[in-house]
């Protein structure tokens, strides 16, 4: 266990100091990733000293370290995409049930035995806590990748965060598993809770070190709610910068960048940012991911019933399109034909 326990140590040490040279000039979202690593150097070294003295407290203590980097995972996600904002006191707010969660924990550890009505309430203390942290962090990616669909026109992996749910899941996955261990072997001890925890620890640790480095972040076009309320748009210039957008795309087929991000329609077009986002949003009903890719699937039709394409694979003409992996344009084309590339040329 005192092995485990090291190898945990040293790879989230190892992971500190290649974050802190890979990424130097470290952004918040790069802060925030290494203060995951730091708490997990202080909840192994709280289960080391656990270990060595066999007192309960510092696994609490350990504990609580470990659940509050379920948090931080969910703002490490928001500030993958919001480079500009600061980390400060109003963020830190949502730490605050862990003073709760760490009473409830001192019962669950200090008094195992007396008190059972005490020790079944800090069990659903603890496991409300986790899963609100969980819902926090599936609630800031399904924020990543809305502002990601506004933003961008493809989404290689390189700008999701899926990998998140993995370190996330593992903690709910780590936690559920004590649980019925305790339940099921007989003389469960504190030797048996550590070595699960530190197996699910160490494989949430290599990971944020591995993905967490090869991670981009992945800067986005957020307008305040001023500046939102400053360019309410009348529907005849709604309607005249709708056509003007449509004109472009027409002209001069921007979509067929496969890098084509809001921002570089915005800088073509001449048109600012926050126009030509609510352009989208509001006269076409769409956010400029769809906007894009039905610009482009529409464009894979029309080369595809070309003559001079009929020695090209239909991946050929995809990527030509704009597209930049076969998955996300085989998706793409049924959401927007309702067949599959190959119903299609079936047909």
């Amino acid at each position: 266990m005192h092995f485990l326990i090291s190898i945990g140590i040293i790879l989230a040490v190892i992971g500190i100091v290649l974050i802190g040279i890979l990424k130097w000039p470290l952004k918040t979202s790069d802060k925030l990733l290494v203060a995951i690593l730091s708490t997990f150097v202080i909840k192994f070294s709280f289960d080391e000293v656990s270990l060595m003295t066999g007192d309960h407290l510092y696994s609490a203590i350990a504990a609580i370290f470990g659940i509050s980097t379920i948090a931080t995972c969910g703002w490490y996600i928001k500030y993958i995409t919001d480079t500009e904002t600061g980390f400060g006191i109003r963020q830190l707010s949502i730490y605050s049930p862990l003073v709760i969660m760490a009473v409830a924990l001192a019962i669950l550890f200090l008094y195992p035995v007396a008190g059972k009505e005490y020790y079944t309430g800090s069990e659903i203390v603890i496991i409300c806590f986790i899963f609100y942290y969980f819902w926090f962090c599936i609630n800031m990616l399904r924020k990543h990748q809305k502002l990601i669909r506004e933003n961008y026109s493809g989404a290689p992996g390189s700008i999701t965060v899926n990998w998140m749910i993995i370190i996330i899941a593992l903690q709910i996955v780590e936690f559920l598993l004590k649980g019925i261990l305790a339940r099921i072997i007989t003389n469960y001890n504190t030797d048996v809770n550590i070595i699960t925890n530190e197996y699910c620890f160490i494989i949430m640790t290599f990971l944020l070190v591995v993905l967490g480095i090869w991670q981009k972040s992945i800067p986005v076009f957020i307008p305040t709610s001023d500046e939102i309320l400053q360019s309410a748009l009348p529907a005849d210039a709604l309607k005249r910068y709708q056509l003007s957008i449509e004109k472009f795309m027409d002209d001069q087929k921007p979509y067929l960048d496969q890098e084509l991000t809001i921002e570089k329609l915005s800088e073509q077009m001449r048109m600012k940012k926050l126009l030509l986002s609510q352009t989208l949003n509001k006269g076409f009903n769409k956010n400029f991911f769809t906007f894009i890719k039905e610009y482009r699937i529409r464009h894979v039709e029309a080369e595809l019933k070309n003559k001079s394409n009929e020695e090209r694979t239909i991946m050929d003409i995809a990527y030509m399109s704009g597209f930049n992996s076969k998955t996300g344009f085989n998706r793409a084309f049924k959401e927007v034909t309702g067949k599959t590339p190959t119903e299609y040329l079936e047909n």
